[in-house]
């Protein structure tokens, strides 16, 4: 489902994009507001206010990391940069969270996971060095 909808989300900025006017700092403004209305209607039909500042700082935190990121790509995307060329490029971050997730959180894979998740990287890495030539 999130595969689908991140998918989804960078043709619907392309396409945005690709309308007119549309200045990647006017672009990511409407990226949150959609963002925000989206996850205010999750929380009223999950209300949930168990929250500790420790979490939620950090969570902030996560949105703003991510935030850097989409504005890297609205500025990739005005610039005219080819969805089919950006996204393998970009979702070399799949290697970065593994790694980090490794290093960080101590998530290390056991033995029969290892070669799977050095095979998934490397095939990333591949996809993305060929559409980057």
């Amino acid at each position: 489902v999130a595969a689908f909808f991140f998918g989804l989300n960078t043709v619907l900025y392309k396409a945005a994009q690709q309308k007119g006017n549309f200045s990647p700092h006017y672009g990511i403004l409407m990226f949150a507001i959609g963002a925000i209305i989206v996850s205010a209607i999750y929380f009223l039909f999950n209300p949930s206010f168990e929250y500790g500042w420790k979490p939620s700082s950090l969570a902030m935190t996560a949105g703003a990391v991510w935030a850097v990121g989409m504005i890297a790509v609205a500025i990739a995307i005005s610039q005219k940069a080819d969805v089919a060329k950006l996204a393998p490029i970009y979702n070399i971050n799949t290697i970065l969270a593994v790694l980090m997730g490794i290093v960080f959180l101590n998530e290390i894979p056991d033995a029969s996971q290892m070669l799977r998740v050095i095979g998934g990287a490397v095939l990333i890495v591949i996809g993305a060095i060929l559409v980057s030539i």
